[in-house]
């Protein structure tokens, strides 16, 4: 298959912040593997403000699956009637296993159709080209396994996301830094991420452990705790930062209060992000700061954080245990944990957590030889 030939492409990615932001060295290698081609995204509404800093697609078609099993029909019948109309020379399905997307592929009409495809999970013979996912893998060295049908070759090493921050200060980013006593964002503060998104809870690091490490982290190194999340996280993120407060930490709830472009700004200042296996946790790592990631039931060997500016090093707790991880993608990441409190989360301590912190990251927190993100 000649790839210069290549005149119109769809990409089919519907969820996940966190995704997007890893499949962006696949956005970039098809802008230099399809010079030619005008590339369309379709995915759902909720991910519009991620899409605005993600560069190398030409087109985004937005799905709003609405707030009832009859709105979310007709929107699925109308992404399939996009896909057909799109008239498209080749159709990129980057969901891991799901039938919903595999469908939109066929009603494409495209010649050229590729998706994962794994024994077990049925998907028909939609796809012209079935590409293996690799659970050895990163994801985002999985997903540029989808271009292998056009000839394209990838080394072992883990690309980096990247994302296009606004160059200059956001107003909400500019009044939260302005809390701070500093409008321009050199106060000195870390991120922390305390949610992990509805799919499953479980990701979660507990809340009282994540209060007691920012607590000592802020004692140790004169830090604001700066907590970020969703409007609808507020209230739980609220519970974590008044227990850190009672703890003596210099905590701030930042949930709602700032946009995804905004949250990336803040992010970029930091001296350190900390965060749960989510969307969050990638969106600090491509900003260019180190990322202090949790992980429990899923693994970070596909999810962990990559990327970052020159020099910067990443630190994940991950404990590896017999029964983990007990996320699958290839079970629709269903979580199967056995315990009543998972386990994998249990083991990992304040007191472990901020022992590796301080060795890894003392001197940035310090202010000292901070790396510049980038």
């Amino acid at each position: 298959m000649d790839p210069l030939g290549v005149r119109k492409i769809l990409i089919i990615k519907f969820f996940g912040i966190g995704s997007l932001v890893l499949a962006t060295p696949f956005f970039r290698a098809t802008r230099e593997r399809f010079p030619n081609a005008d590339i369309h995204l379709l995915t759902l509404a909720s991910n519009r403000p991620v899409m605005e800093m993600i560069e190398d697609i030409d087109h985004v078609h937005f799905v709003n699956l609405g707030s009832n099993i009859f709105a979310a029909i007709w929107a699925y019948v109308g992404t399939m009637m996009t896909a057909l109309k799109g008239r498209y020379d080749a159709v990129f399905d980057m969901e891991f296993y799901t039938r919903a997307s595999a469908v939109v592929s066929l009603a494409s009409l495209a010649r050229v159709r590729i998706g994962y495809h794994a024994q077990g999970i049925y998907r028909g013979d939609i796809q012209s080209h079935k590409v293996p996912f690799n659970s050895y893998w990163h994801v985002s060295r999985n997903f540029l396994s989808l271009l292998e049908p056009y000839g394209y070759a990838h080394d072992e090493e883990v690309p980096k996301p990247h994302i296009a921050i606004p160059n200059q200060p956001l107003e909400a980013a500019r009044q939260f830094w302005q809390t701070l006593g500093d409008e321009t964002g050199q106060a000195p503060y870390i991120v922390i991420n305390v949610n992990a998104g509805e799919l499953a809870y479980e990701r979660r690091w507990f809340a009282d452990r994540f209060a007691g490490l920012s607590a000592r982290l802020s004692e140790e190194y004169s830090l604001h705790c700066i907590f970020i999340g969703s409007p609808g996280e507020r209230e739980y993120v609220e519970s974590v930062v008044q227990a850190a407060r009672e703890q003596g930490a210099l905590a701030l709830n930042a949930a709602g209060e700032l946009d995804l472009a905004a949250m990336a700004q803040v992010c970029a200042k930091s001296r350190l992000v900390i965060s749960n296996d989510s969307g969050p946790l990638h969106v600090g790592a491509a900003s260019g700061v180190p990322v202090v990631g949790f992980f429990g039931p899923e693994t970070p060997v596909l999810y962990g954080p990559v990327g970052g500016g020159t020099g910067v090093e990443h630190l994940v707790f991950y404990q590896s245990l017999s029964c983990s991880p007990c996320i699958n993608v290839e079970q629709g990441k269903r979580i199967q944990c056995r315990y009543a409190t998972p386990r994998c989360q249990e083991m990992t301590s304040v007191e472990q957590a901020f022992e590796m912190i301080k060795e890894k990251y003392g001197q940035a927190l310090q202010g000292q030889n901070k790396t510049p993100a980038g």
